[in-house]
């Protein structure tokens, strides 16, 4: 059963499972670049020296080199030799494993052909793993399988037992602890530092006497005098780097998630670290996300890049920096043929006749290569940022963003039109209409994500537009297009491709669908994509989005803010700062931002904050403004509304409201004057007044703000009133029976399950269940047709009990869990999110047991991290598949006391290794990819995990619920020993501790019995607090044999268990299924022992 990723050929292949598995571990001295004895192991910048910097300081080749030199660093030329070397030869090698796949038919045919099995081990051993290899340039990545691991189990192979058979098998029933979960500054804010006004104020004089005027003139007159000052320091921004790409290293913390969330283990995007406050608005998968407008505010001029927001169509493309390439094609002339722009350069002819060039650029080739390199503050804003408060007039097809889908980053990479010159684009773009288009790498619903702009626009010098590799100093972040994406200033982000894999130029625009029907705005009659009209407008090049338009909004006051109104003897005349942000399309400067309290009667003029050298150009503003403007408390709390609005140069402004499009995209509709609604209200705990603030609407999916949804659209036209409780919902939770609840309505869906676009399974998830998170993620995909469909299915509501029971269920959730995350905000293992564990000794236990030691992620302080796993629970690890992450569980055997921890810990794991006649022949999943990892790899764990755990002196809490047992009965199997050792080892460990112990270990050979030395010395230091007994299927050769040959049953236990009678007995068993409920379970049941009360599983 050859590999096909093996270089063997299928006549000559010595299957890898006829001898014991022996698994190679590289010294760490095979990867310099990794190694405490190479010269620049402790500077991480040293990734590729040799560099030099253009005269204007730009970056040029080699300029991460450039800046180590500058300053004194003279890296060692062999160094960087082996390490480059290294990198090539294991993208060679890759390349060569993945070209034979496809002589063989593609993986596919691979997967079909009963003579051949590909294995978790044949995979993770031919793709190299780049982070390892290439830190700088994999700063975020997770270790990816390129497939999934339902295509290893579902392939055929000689003898396979299918399901009609009744007897399929899986590799993870063969027990053991490997349990399978289903479902498987610069100006900046952030620093709080306003600049400091001048103590002595320029004044309006006459004849040497100040003028007369009001506090409310004085207050605007420096307020102006301040913007003159700072009009005259506004200078231009050279775009020159300072420092090589950064690793994970220095701000990281402050800027990046390191964790991944729980809500993506089941999608394709399960390998990415996610900040927990972005705000999801479409469910789990693809990724759209906001983050809350104070947070965006707060975290200064400079958005962190994990809180930047996030618009995904689909997966996230998996790619990597040294294998990743751009195929450039352009219009050139035919004399360049022969000359050579690039040897690398195909030349052919395109159906117009025009003669094409076309390169593929490499990473380094274009971030280390001929070109110049800038870093510059740019901000990106989402076409339908303000969406939601549309929606809230008349529901369209788009998500419901706040006013938070805005970000502003440091951008750096090339400008585009230098790589279209060096790849040979020709003249005559100036006299005629050429379409620059981009693809991404994405695979999106409707096919790959591409659009395109005028070519004109990408060649103007002064339009800066950029092949962007890096995002705040770091490679992009996977969300953000790593390793390369397009960044066109002043354009919404629509068109700002990411995941950039080709670039072409044609004489018409795009014609995909995203281009077509995403990024457009068509006249409000067209209320659907099947109105009549609606092909033909949405097909017209007029209707596209390209520039971004002007914008302001509030931030200070925040949503849902109470601020304590002073009292007392001029409380009122106390000054309170209104804060917020504005931003325009084409490079336009805010030239103006106005508040208002009387309802636009009269307007207050508002204090620009510009980011340190915002011009390009001369004249290009790129990144948005912060403004500023005290009111009076007296002002605020006499006023309706809070109103905002901005002018850019042509003295144009935003709109008073909104209009309704059903694409509602930011272009022409959502960007009216930004409304804050203050309340006076009593403060229920201080009894002092209070000002309440409520935006239009609340971030996020929450509920909330001064705008109501409309009534009317949000009712069906059925007007069925039959009431359903939960227990009816639960009982429809199938294929072929299938309700789901949205906004507390019942929908029978059986008959959408065939024909859903999304798939059955997107429906099923949700069938029986009784959620907001099927509204949640229903509301931000669906379209007024699919409503139509979805009113079809109505047929009643959900009773009060059930709504409440709905809602009381999903507080006690959210309060647990908040509550269990406070006691754990110290600790390294947290209950919602995947942390990233280093492989940093790897020790063979047998021929399929191996004991791993991991690292934890060190604290803030730089002490070690703690694990402060309570005993009996586990950890749960996440293997990264390419369409979701596949779980297992485990139970680490140290540490298990306190004073154990040492930043590691340990897994003992049986490796269910590949066989050539078992009935699995691929073997284990997650115990076969631990087997063959690297040290110095990672992988993600989560926890603490699991229903029962130990508090000490016989107590147990199993399910929230308190027990308490003077004798325990053990019975365990395989690596289901791991749980037992944590609570055997607690117990002995106390000599207060009076809890009796007695265990039952069963294996197949005296081999396979895991701490067997650890069990014997405790069963002989303890002899009356811990009885040791075991059973081998196969009692061993040439030793003397105690204990049981054969097979657990009932006598055994009945001979070495604590009895149930004794009323202070329990039982918890964890080991293979099969023993344990056909052999174990009955027997115990008979013996007395009752489920729930004295009898429990792991």
């Amino acid at each position: 059963m050859p590999s096909p990723l093996s270089s063997a050929s299928k006549q000559q292949f010595r299957p890898p499972w006829s001898t014991p598995h022996t698994v190679r571990l590289k010294d760490p001295g095979e990867y310099p670049a990794s190694t405490s004895d190479s010269p620049d192991a402790n500077d991480p910048s040293q990734h590729r020296p040799g560099a030099r910097t253009g005269e204007d300081g730009g970056r040029k080749a080699g300029s991460y080199g450039g800046f180590e030199e500058s300053q004194g660093v003279h890296p060692d030329e062999d160094e960087r030799v082996t390490r480059e070397q290294t990198l090539r030869d294991s993208q060679k090698s890759y390349e060569r494993k993945i070209q034979e796949v496809r002589d063989k038919g593609g993986l596919e045919a691979l997967l079909k052909d009963p003579k051949i099995v590909v294995t978790v081990r044949d995979v993770k051993q031919a793709v190299p793993n780049f982070k390892l290899l290439d830190p700088r340039h994999h700063a975020f990545a997770r270790f990816v399988l390129p497939i999934a691991e339902s295509a290893i189990k579902s392939q055929e192979w000689s003898g396979k037992e299918h399901p009609e058979d009744n007897e399929a098998k899986s590799d993870d029933k063969k027990g053991g602890d490997e349990k399978k979960d289903v479902g498987g500054k610069d100006g900046e804010r952030g620093q709080n530092k306003n600049e400091k006004k001048d103590e002595e104020k320029e004044k309006d004089t006459e004849d040497g006497k100040e003028s007369d005027i009001d506090t409310e003139t004085e207050r605007m007159l420096s307020i102006v005098i301040e913007e003159i000052r700072v009009a005259r320091t506004l200078s231009n921004n050279d775009g020159k780097v300072h420092a090589p790409l950064k690793l994970l290293d220095g701000d990281a913390e402050e800027q990046l998630e390191s964790k991944i969330s729980v809500d993506d283990q089941a999608t394709p995007d399960s390998w990415i670290p996610r900040s927990k406050h972005l705000l999801r608005l479409t469910g789990k998968h693809p990724l759209n996300a906001e983050p809350n407008l104070t947070a965006l505010f707060e975290a200064g001029m400079i958005t962190p890049t994990k809180l930047h927001y996030v618009r995904n169509h689909g997966p996230v493309a998996v790619l990597d920096w040294d294998s990743h390439r751009l195929s450039v094609s352009v219009y050139t002339n035919p004399e360049l043929k022969g000359e050579g722009v690039s040897e690398n350069t195909e030349f052919t002819t395109d159906d117009t006749g025009e003669f094409v060039a076309t390169r593929e650029w490499s990473m380094d080739e274009i971030a280390d290569g001929q070109f110049h390199v800038v870093e510059l503050p740019i901000t990106i804003a989402c076409d339908g940022n303000r969406r939601k408060e549309v929606n809230m007039i008349k529901r369209s097809a788009g998500y419901d963003w706040s006013a938070s889908g805005v970000s502003t980053c440091i951008w750096r990479g090339i400008f585009l039109r230098d790589l279209l010159l060096a790849t040979g684009l020709k003249t005559g773009f100036e006299s005629e209409e050429w379409f620059l288009h981009m693809e991404g790498a994405d695979q999106c619903s409707e096919g790959t994500y591409a659009t395109s702009i005028p070519l004109a626009h990408a060649m103007d010098p002064t339009n800066d537009v950029m092949l962007v590799f890096g995002q705040n100093g770091r490679v992009l972040h996977p969300d953000h297009g790593y390793p390369l994406r397009i960044i066109i200033p002043g354009f919404v982000g629509g068109r700002q491709v990411k995941w950039l894999k080709k670039i072409w130029i044609a004489k018409e625009a795009n014609t995909s669908h995203y281009h077509i029907w995403d990024n457009k705005v068509v006249p409000p009659m067209i209320d659907s994509k099947e109105h009549p009209l609606a092909s033909a407008f949405f097909h017209l090049e007029d209707s596209g989005c390209y520039e971004q338009i002007l914008q302001s909004i509030i931030c200070k006051p925040s949503h849902d803010e109470r601020v304590p109104l002073p009292t007392g003897e001029g409380g009122l005349d106390q000054p309170y700062k209104i804060e917020g942000f504005a931003y325009d399309g084409a490079g336009t400067k805010i030239q103006r931002v106005e508040l208002s309290l009387d309802g636009g009667n009269t307007w207050k003029y508002c204090l620009r904050r510009f980011l340190n050298k915002p011009l390009r150009h001369g004249t290009k503003h790129w990144a948005w403004v912060f403004w500023s403007c005290e009111v009076r408390f007296g002002d605020l709390a006499n006023c309706q509304e809070i109103i905002v609005r901005a002018f850019d140069t042509k003295k144009n402004t935003q709109p008073e409201h909104l209009t309704w499009n059903v694409m509602h995209t930011v272009c022409i509709y959502s960007n009216s004057w930004y409304r804050v609604r203050p309340s006076l209200e009593t403060d229920p705990k201080t009894k002092q007044p209070v000002l309440h603030f409520r935006h239009p609407v609340a971030p996020g999916q929450d509920k909330g703000g001064w705008m109501k949804p409309n009534k009317i659209q949000s009712q069906s036209q059925n007007s069925s009133n039959k009431t359903f409780s939960l227990e009816e919902v639960r009982k429809h939770d199938k294929k072929d029976d299938a309700w789901i609840v949205l906004d507390g309505r019942v929908y029978d869906v059986t008959s959408v399950l065939e024909w859903h676009p999304g798939g059955a399974g997107a429906i099923l998830g949700y069938a029986g269940k009784a959620t907001a998170e099927a509204t949640n993620e229903y509301n931000g995909i669906h379209d007024q047709y699919a409503n139509s469909k979805r009113d079809e299915c109505f047929i009643g509501v959900l009773s009060k009990e059930g709504m409440d029971a709905m809602r009381k269920d999903a507080e006690r959730v959210s309060k647990e869990l908040a509550k269990l995350k406070e006691e754990r905000k110290d600790y390294a293992l947290q209950p919602d999110s995947y942390i990233a564990v280093k492989l940093v000794k790897r020790k063979e236990i047998t021929h399929d047991t191996r004991l791993y030691t991991f690292e934890l992620p060190k604290r803030p302080n730089g002490e070690h991290g703690i694990l402060a796993l309570p005993i009996c629970q586990h950890i749960k690890i996440a293997l990264h598949f390419e369409d979701q992450a596949v779980l297992r569980s485990y139970t680490p055997v140290r540490p298990v006391l306190p004073h154990e921890e040492d930043g590691t810990f340990d897994l003992l794991i049986k490796a269910y290794l590949p066989t050539e006649d078992g009935p699995f022949p691929p073997g284990g999943t997650l115990s076969n990819y631990l087997d063959v990892m690297q040290e110095g790899e990672e992988i993600d764990i989560r926890g603490p995990n699991g229903h029962i755990i130990y508090k000490g002196h016989g107590e147990f809490e199993v399910d929230g619920k308190s027990h308490r047992f003077k004798k325990v009965n053990l019975v365990s199997g395989g690596s289901g020993l791991t749980p037992h050792w944590q609570l055997i080892h607690a117990i002995l460990s106390d000599k207060s501790d009076e809890a009796l112990i007695s265990i039952i270990d069963s294996n197949k050979t005296y081999e396979d019995i895991l701490m067997r030395e650890e069990l014997q010395e405790y069963a002989d230091k303890h002899p009356r607090r811990f009885k040791l007994w075991h059973c081998l299927s196969k009692p061993p050769e040439n030793k003397e044999w105690k204990y049981t040959n054969g097979h657990l049953d009932k006598n055994i236990m009945e001979e070495h268990f604590y009895a149930a009678h004794d009323g202070d007995a329990a039982t918890f068993l964890c080991g293979p299924p099969g023993m344990i409920q056909k052999a174990a379970v009955p027997a115990l049941k008979e013996m007395g022992f009752e489920p729930g009360k004295t009898l429990f599983g792991f």
